[in-house]
C-alpha cells in the first residue's frame, strides 16, 4: 500500500480485504502471514489494516519524541487512519507495544472502538518505575550486540523444552538480530515506556483499567518475561466484562509461534459480541451500553 499522508507525516499500512467490522492493528513491524493477518483468513475472514507506527520503518521517522508521547500520538495515528479510509468504529488488536497502543485507545477513544484485543501486552506492573521496562532498556543499549538481542528474547519467549519450538526460535532471533542492527538512530531511540505512565502504583493502574468502557479480550502468556502473569490478571480482574485467556507453555513470542491459536480465540471473542449487540448498536454488548 501507499504511504498514507496524516498531517505532517505519512503513515504505511498494509490492507487485507474481508467483511464485517474491520480489524486495525498497529506496531513497529508485521511478520508477512502472521497475526494479525490471518485474522482475513477463514474462518473470521475480516478487513484487515496493519499500520506501521511512525518513527518506524517505511513510515515517517522523527527525530525526537512526539510532544503527547509515543502511545498518545500511535494512538490518534490509528483513528487518523481510520478516518482517511472511511472507517468511523472498528475493532483493534495489538501484541506487546501494539497493545499499549490499544489500551491507550480504549481510555482515549472509546467511542472509536467496537473491542479491544490485546496480545500479550497487558499493561506492566509499576515495579522500576514507567519510563521503561528493563528488557527495552537493554536492547536499546545494546542493539548491535548479537548476544544482548539473543539474552533479552531469550527471556521474554520463556523456556520451552519442545524441539520443533526451540528450532523456530533460533530462526526468529536471528531476524532480530538482523533487524535490530540494520535500524536508523531515529528508530533505535524509540522508547515507549510503559502504558499509562501516569499511574506510578499498581492500584492507581487497576483505577484506570476500572475507567475503560469498551469489550475487551486479553490473551497472556503465563511463561512472559516481561508482562508478568499479576499484570495480566489486573486488567482482567478490573476491565468491567473484560475476557482473558492465558497459556501456560507460551511466552511473549506467542504471536509469531501459535498465530492460530490466538485466531480461534478471537474468532470466538467476535461472535459473543457480536451476537449479543443491538442492532442498532453494532457490534458493541449489552454490557457497555449507556
Amino acid at each position: 500500500m501507499p504511504h498514507m499522508p496524516v498531517d505532517d507525516v505519512s503513515l504505511w499500512y498494509d490492507e487485507f480485504s474481508g467483511e464485517g467490522m474491520p480489524i486495525l492493528a498497529s506496531a513497529s513491524s508485521f511478520e508477512p502471514g502472521g497475526y494479525p493477518e490471518i485474522l482475513s483468513r477463514d474462518p473470521l475472514g475480516r478487513r484487515v489494516i496493519q499500520i506501521q507506527a511512525r518513527g518506524w520503518g517505511r513510515s515517517t521517522h522523527l527525530a525526537e519524541t512526539p510532544p503527547d508521547g509515543w502511545l498518545d500520538t500511535w494512538a490518534d495515528d490509528v483513528c487518523r487512519v481510520a478516518d482517511a479510509l472511511g472507517i468511523d468504529r472498528f475493532v483493534y488488536t495489538g501484541v506487546s507495544h501494539g497493545a499499549g497502543i490499544g489500551w491507550h485507545l480504549a481510555r482515549r477513544h472509546p467511542e472509536r472502538l467496537a473491542a479491544l484485543i490485546s496480545v500479550v501486552g497487558a499493561p506492566h506492573d509499576r515495579a522500576g518505575g514507567t519510563a521503561s521496562s528493563a528488557g527495552r532498556a537493554a536492547v536499546i543499549a545494546g542493539r548491535k550486540d548479537p548476544d544482548v538481542i539473543r539474552a533479552q528474547f531469550g527471556k521474554l519467549a520463556g523456556w520451552t523444552d519442545e524441539p520443533r519450538r526451540e528450532a523456530g526460535r533460533e530462526h526468529m532471533f536471528r531476524r532480530m538480530i538482523e533487524n535490530f542492527a540494520g535500524q536508523s538512530e531515529e528508530e533505535a531511540r524509540i522508547n515507549q515506556g510503559k502504558p499509562f505512565p501516569e499511574a506510578r502504583t499498581d492500584e492507581e493502574l487497576a483505577e484506570i483499567f476500572r475507567s475503560i468502557r469498551v469489550p475487551v479480550l486479553i490473551l497472556g502468556a503465563l511463561r512472559d518475561g516481561v508482562i508478568s502473569p499479576e499484570a495480566t490478571l489486573r486488567a482482567a480482574v478490573n476491565v468491567r466484562g473484560a475476557k482473558a485467556v492465558l497459556w501456560e507453555d507460551e511466552g511473549h513470542m506467542m504471536a509469531g509461534e501459535s498465530p492460530a491459536r490466538l485466531a480461534r480465540e478471537v474468532a470466538v471473542f467476535l461472535s459473543e459480541i457480536e451476537g449479543s449487540a443491538h442492532p442498532a448498536d453494532g457490534i458493541v454488548s449489552d454490557t457497555f451500553a449507556p
